[in-house]
């Protein structure tokens, strides 16, 4: 889910009816769960993007030290054989300057953005019934 589908969503999903105060309150729980899970698919795809771009970083590693020459493993990274080998102290600019790694690194970053809204999404829902019972609250005192 993209970060713009999820504010969509939310938006509809934060009204609380002002006239049904009592539907409001009971809905907490669906809402509660919907958001959960897609915050837990959110996180998971996050923890995949970590793992690979652990592997990533090893096999570019491999690459720019030039232990990954021959054709075969050249063909398996979609690579052209290094011409010039930085140096081991090198290795890491090139490692966090490689297209793929960047890619990656902007990847994790937009999924960590989207787990952290959804987070507040959360806590925004874990809060409702604080909201609602202030509503009636004011109600009371207002009607009485």
């Amino acid at each position: 889910m993209k970060i713009e589908d999820i504010m969509e969503e939310w938006k509809k999903d934060a009204k609380i009816d002002e006239i049904n105060l009592d539907t409001s309150s009971i809905d907490i729980p669906n809402l509660h769960a919907k958001w959960l899970e897609i915050r837990t698919k959110a996180k998971s795809k996050l923890i995949k993007l970590q793992y690979t771009k652990k592997k990533l970083t090893k096999t570019l590693y491999e690459y720019y030290r030039g232990n990954l020459n021959n054709p075969d493993d050249l063909k398996e990274i979609g690579r052209e054989p290094l011409l010039n080998k930085p140096l081991n102290s090198e290795t890491t600019i090139y490692v966090d300057a490689d297209d793929e790694m960047i890619n990656i690194n902007l990847r994790i970053a937009a999924q960590e953005e989207i787990v952290e809204v959804l987070t507040e999404i959360l806590k925004s829902i874990n809060n409702r019934n604080w909201v609602i019972k202030a509503a009636v609250d004011y109600r009371k005192l207002t009607h009485t």
